[in-house]
């Protein structure tokens, strides 16, 4: 059974608003995704209420991921 998020990898940096870090895995988990802990290859969205170029922003941008909002993930939900 899939979810919403099956197939994607999200990896969440900086503070989050509205929930924690390991809510927010989970809920990768449960609507089929995969949470990841860095910027790996093939990482589907970068997570973050920034837009300072911190080592995984830069990293993430280099490689192709697409970075997105907090908003914008929970959206996807």
């Amino acid at each position: 059974m899939g979810g919403k998020l099956e197939g994607l990898s999200f990896c969440f940096t900086g503070k989050l608003e509205t929930m924690r870090r390991a809510e927010a895995e989970q809920m990768v988990r449960d609507h089929g995704g995969e949470p990841k802990s860095g910027v790996v290859k093939d990482l589907s969205y970068l997570v973050t209420n920034s837009t300072e170029p911190t080592a995984k922003f830069t990293k993430a941008q280099e490689q192709g991921s697409k970075i997105i909002t907090e908003q914008e993930f929970l959206d996807m939900i």
